[in-house]
């Protein structure tokens, strides 16, 4: 931002939509490239980050509408939607790291830090408060990524070729808040096609894939330390889940904001599911690298429309469990198991927000992309289709009332 000296309020709304912009892309870059990264820890993180960056749209957007833009990609540079593309179009974890953080969140980093020192803040005191608000998360973002990227690099070569790629796109066009100066953009680089949506979600070679043949529930009451080890092996499988919703949200870009704000918070949650069951089995000895990946539920939900992988998730298998959790609370606060009834307490929580959400945006779901079904009709359909397809027999069991 060198050369200015106090914006404009128009200007400080042309900045923020930017920044919003931006922070959007990354969210469904991330969301998009879930099921694609195959480093455990880096999808930890990843999920976060896409919950974080929706939050940070959303704050934004809130200043916006004070400042009187209600449709905040009205009139954006066309140049912003290449951008985006391009961070989509990343080849491997090396690329998606080193140009959604290393570029687009470090600078808009480096702008939210200058923001007050150029807009009017005893006038704009909201829009100062807002980048203390959004300024923390985007520390860590960009601090895990600096450290995390130098532990891959050895398995992706040239990522920094795409990196500067994107880092030369957005330069051409001014910058993160767009008064840089302007210039023609690089030339397209040959291959990266589009690699999302992931049709398959990715593990690290050498980790164990689930086998449903093999998959036995002990008896809850006459083998209790059985029990509750195969129910936290399986919590740690709803980064399925997680992965799924981020696919989804890739591929449902035409509905509203609220709905992604929804979907990407669904997301983390579900990504939050998954290290409980990680922090119990650790707790219980075992190793997450150790546990037989569910990557099934992924793989056949895929071949389903987002639509439809929705109203799967959502109507049916959400709901069908939720009995189960109550049973598991009141089963393990009878054993004085505190710790695995204050997990499942709030999975169960977090699951109720997630049935009403699929009340909710399962019709506008259906309606935008022309289905002639009703909520109920595409529920009975997607139960049915999930009990003859799913890989794992506790869904099962819970389509039959069986707990």
């Amino acid at each position: 931002m060198s050369g200015l000296k106090h914006i404009t309020i128009e200007q400080n709304v042309e900045f923020l939509k930017r920044y919003a912009f931006f922070e959007r892309a990354a969210m469904r870059a991330l969301a998009g490239w879930l099921p694609g990264v195959p480093e455990w820890d880096a999808k930890n993180e990843i999920g976060l980050h896409v919950w974080e960056s929706a939050d940070a749209v959303d704050v934004i957007y809130n200043r916006l509408r004070e400042l009187r833009c209600h449709q905040p990609e009205r009139n954006i540079s066309p140049a912003l939607p290449v951008v985006a593309a391009a961070l989509d179009k990343s080849a491997n974890t090396a690329e998606v790291i080193a140009t959604v953080y290393l570029v687009i969140k470090k600078l808009l980093l480096e702008a939210l830090r200058i923001h007050p020192e150029v807009t009017w803040s005893n006038f704009d005191n909201p829009t100062v408060k807002l980048t203390e608000q959004v300024i923390p998360a985007l520390e860590q973002q960009v601090a895990w990524a600096e450290a995390f990227l130098p532990t891959i690099i050895d398995r992706y070569p040239d990522w920094e070729i795409w990196r500067d790629y994107v880092a030369g796109l957005l330069a051409s066009d001014g910058g993160i808040n767009g008064v840089g100066a302007k210039s023609s953009p690089p030339d397209r680089l040959e291959g990266h096609p589009l690699l999302l949506p992931w049709m398959q979600c990715q593990r690290m070679p050498d980790w164990p894939i689930f086998k449903p043949e093999e998959d036995i529930q002990p008896d809850r009451k006459t083998d209790p330390e059985g029990y509750r080890l195969w129910r936290f092996k399986h919590y740690t499988n709803e980064m399925t889940a997680a992965e799924t919703l981020g696919s989804i949200l890739w591929m449902t870009p035409e509905m509203s904001w609220e709905y992604q704000h929804n979907v990407a918070r669904h997301l983390w949650d579900e990504l939050r599911h998954s290290q409980l069951g990680q922090i119990r089995i650790q707790q219980l000895g075992l190793n997450v690298a150790d546990v037989p990946q569910v990557v099934q539920i992924y793989n056949v939900m895929m071949t389903l429309p987002a639509v439809e992988q929705y109203a799967l998730l959502t109507t049916v298998l959400e709901p069908n469990g939720m009995p189960e959790k109550t049973t598991n609370r009141e089963h393990w606060e009878a054993l004085q198991d505190e710790i695995s009834a204050a997990a499942v307490s709030y999975d169960w929580s977090d699951e109720n927000f997630h049935v009403r959400w699929g009340q909710k945006w399962t019709p506008v779901l259906l309606k935008t992309y022309n289905y002639p079904e009703t909520l109920e009709e595409i529920r009975v359909r997607m139960e049915a289709w999930m009990i003859e397809n799913t890989p794992v027999k506790m869904q099962q069991k819970h389509a039959h009332h069986e707990y």
